[in-house]
């Protein structure tokens, strides 16, 4: 059964020779040091703007020489200057999904990049001709305007916690369920990302079992769990309880 690292090696051997691929690096849980049997691949390529339609025509190539590609579908990337595929090929496990990006190379730098010893987002790089990949100190100053806008926004949900009781009183299930995401468990999910993963405030659930401790991800994980109006109901005072601890933690003012 064909492997990753016989994908990746047939990937490089194909694209490193080809002037107008400027960088070519892994992301994602294989970047990360993270990836398990259930894992995907993700693959990124830098390449002249001009030669687009001939980088995926290579990746293509390369990939159907190792196998026949029995599933593909073109994501609509809502970057301009990114392109994105994903593909399956046959024989491999039903959880390799190879997920491919090809970034023009007019994008601006300083659009992209990495942080040095960022806990998230890693790359790994495969070859890089053009110093396309860089790295650069973390600062969390830069994301301070907008984590004090979600907080304004989740302290704001706080007090509506009545419109998840209303449905609650209703007997309207998929009301109160929606209401309870939206006011109890988002608002949670935001302070928690402010607290341990500030520069990714937006990640919402996105691997956030990694990010959290173990106890906090054990206690979102209660509130998470609803079997139940009555359930729901009587969960919404402690996890209001629970976001006030946390707001305080954060130092930030509604």
């Amino acid at each position: 059964m064909l492997d990753k690292n016989t994908i990746t090696a047939r990937l490089c051997g194909a694209l490193e020779p080809l002037p107008y691929i400027h960088a070519f690096w892994l992301e994602g849980a294989d970047a990360a040091g993270m990836a398990d049997e259930y894992s995907d691949i993700d693959y990124w390529v830098d390449v002249d703007d001009e030669m687009e339609a001939q980088a995926i025509s290579a990746v293509e190539n390369a990939l159907s020489g190792l196998a026949d590609i029995d599933f593909f579908y073109v994501f609509d990337h809502p970057h301009p200057k990114i392109r994105q595929r994903i593909y399956h090929l046959k024989g491999t496990g039903e959880f390799l999904m190879i997920d491919f990006c090809w970034q023009l190379h007019s994008r601006p730098q300083e659009e992209y990049g990495y942080y040095e010893n960022d806990p998230v987002e890693a790359a790994k790089v495969l070859f890089d001709k053009d110093n396309v990949i860089h790295w650069q100190p973390m600062d969390l100053s830069g994301f301070a305007d907008a984590n004090a806008a979600r907080f304004r926004e989740a302290c704001y949900r706080r007090t509506q916690h009545c419109r998840v009781v209303k449905y609650i009183r209703r007997g309207l299930y998929l009301e109160a369920y929606a209401h309870y995401n939206e006011y109890i468990l988002e608002p949670l999910i935001v302070l928690l990302r402010i607290l341990y993963t500030p520069a990714y405030a937006d990640y919402y659930l996105t691997h956030i079992s990694r990010h959290i401790p173990a106890p906090e991800r054990a206690k979102l994980e209660e509130f998470s769990r609803i079997s139940s109006l009555k359930d729901m109901e009587a969960k919404i005072p402690p996890a209001g309880k629970w976001f006030d601890e946390l707001a305080r933690r954060t130092g930030l003012q509604p």
